[in-house]
């Protein structure tokens, strides 16, 4: 049953009493107005979906109640009837803004196609709407986007402890999102409003991390001719993201546990300097095993259980593979405003076939370079290809730096399908690459025919070139 409300406003009353039985028998709610006047005071009472107006009408004609109504409700679907012939005036009715226009006599089947399709639009408009606000109910300070299940627990997760003042500790793979999880926090916390200060604990020298994070005082070392406030002060009343903790070495690992449990800083070479003391929220992030370097002696144990109160783990691309399409939708669109386009391509059902079979071992990160790659390869609108990298395309059950279970938000049926699809992938690179990229080998090693592995290739998008050996 259609619930649309359509008012038609029609001073021929047998023209009117057919167009609302047409709509009636199709399930439609259709009302008549007999001219214009009335059928303003009718919109006043009714929140009409859509509005069919006569253009020829004593009084008020249809063109001057367009001008009103559109005023009034600017989205209002509105569908103007000409005499036959009077496309003229049908241009100036679209010119308006108009909807769309019918020609006089009316034929039921051409009224009923475009009524249809008005409101299938309107139905795809509010769809594209509802998911832009669904969005951007997870748009924190950097873009993080996904409806898998692991994806809201993550988000409720982030709501949870950007409440409080506890030390965050984000775990996951590399090019997962662990920094805009980090942000996140922040930006939905008290402390949002002060310094939000991040050190790559990786990128910086060790001989130089201490005074990175510490600071240090005039004369500390050679080159140290004015004091210089750490890290650590600079983000007095705000945050501290220490990324990539897991590469601090050691000796300063014992001063931040110190610095942490006494709530006080030491500039280097500091004498008479009195101490800091500092108000700063904690929060780290690695792509390491913390547990299996502190068995190795690499991390301290007493500062783990300082910096893990809570521990959030970012999930790998390939166990919430549902948020593909989303994510690859938002990055089509921001690369394409990036480099100035004026219409965004569209990824073919194919395409996107291939990128939910991808193991993703870069996540997150190598979605988006693929994404601008294919856009680079394919200028044209419409992407029928992804340029995979076979450097990048590691297998998804290679050693992990951390641990990933099985998705059990899924099905089994669907778990099943994820693994062989892995399986067979990574099967077929490897006879490809024992073979020298020859499909009638690999078709001979493989038990199948030539054709299988061709169609297997295209849905898994592997090209024989990248297998073969160069010399």
């Amino acid at each position: 049953m259609n619930m649309h409300e359509i008012l038609i406003v029609e001073d021929d009353i047998n023209s009117a009493q057919l167009i609302v039985r047409i709509l009636e028998k199709e399930g439609y709610r259709a009302a008549h107005a007999p001219n214009a006047g009335q059928g303003l005071e009718m919109l006043n009472q009714t929140a009409y979906d859509l509005l069919i107006i006569d253009i020829v009408m004593p009084g008020m004609d249809g063109l001057s109640l367009l001008k009103r109504v559109k005023n009034r409700r600017p989205d209002l679907l509105t569908v103007m009837v000409t005499a036959y012939g009077s496309i003229g005036t049908a241009v100036s009715a679209l010119k308006l803004g108009a909807d769309d226009f019918l020609e006089k006599p009316l034929i039921p089947e051409k009224l009923l196609l475009v009524v249809r399709k008005l409101f299938e639009e309107l139905r795809m408009k509010n769809e594209i709407n509802s998911l832009k606000n669904h969005l951007a109910k997870y748009y924190y300070s950097g873009k993080i986007i996904g409806e898998h299940p692991k994806m809201q627990h993550l988000f409720r997760m982030i709501e949870s402890v950007a409440r409080t003042d506890s030390a965050v500790l984000v775990t996951g793979e590399t090019g997962t999102g662990k920094d805009l999880v980090c942000r996140a926090i922040h930006h939905h916390s008290h402390r949002k409003d002060q310094p939000f200060v991040a050190i790559n604990c990786a990128a910086v020298p060790e001989n130089l991390i201490e005074s990175e994070l510490f600071g240090y005082e005039r004369h500390a070392f050679s080159g140290a001719d004015k004091p210089k406030a750490g890290k650590l002060e600079q983000a007095q009343g705000g945050t501290v993201f220490l990324d990539e903790v897991g590469d601090m070495p050691k000796p300063v690992q014992a001063k931040l546990l110190r610095t942490l449990n006494d709530k006080q800083i030491d500039r280097l070479g500091s004498r008479t300097y009195s101490p800091v003391s500092l108000d700063i929220r904690i929060i780290c992030a690695t792509n390491k095993d913390l547990p299996r370097l502190i068995a190795a002696g690499e991390f301290r144990m007493d500062l783990f259980y300082r910096i893990n109160v809570v521990n959030i783990v970012v999930p790998p691309l390939r166990e919430r593979r549902e948020d593909i399409p989303l994510l690859a939708d938002f990055f089509l669109k921001r690369i394409t405003e990036k480099k100035g386009g004026k219409t965004n391509p569209v990824i073919t059902d194919h395409a996107m076939s291939l990128m939910m079979a991808h193991s993703w071992p870069g996540n997150i990160r190598e979605l988006e370079n693929i994404i601008e790659r294919a856009l680079i390869l394919n200028p044209g609108p419409v992407i029928e290809q992804m340029p995979f990298s076979p450097k990048m395309n590691f297998s998804a059950t290679a050693p992990r730096t951390i641990a990933s279970p099985p998705d059990t938000a899924l099905s089994l049926k669907e778990v099943t399908r994820q693994s062989l699809v892995r399986i067979e992938r990574e099967y077929l690179q490897a006879v490809l690459k024992k073979f020298n990229g020859s499909i009638k080998d690999t078709a001979k090693q493989a038990g199948v025919d030539v054709r299988t592995i061709h169609r297997k290739m295209k849905k898994l998008g592997l090209d024989k070139w990248d297998y073969k050996h160069t010399t």
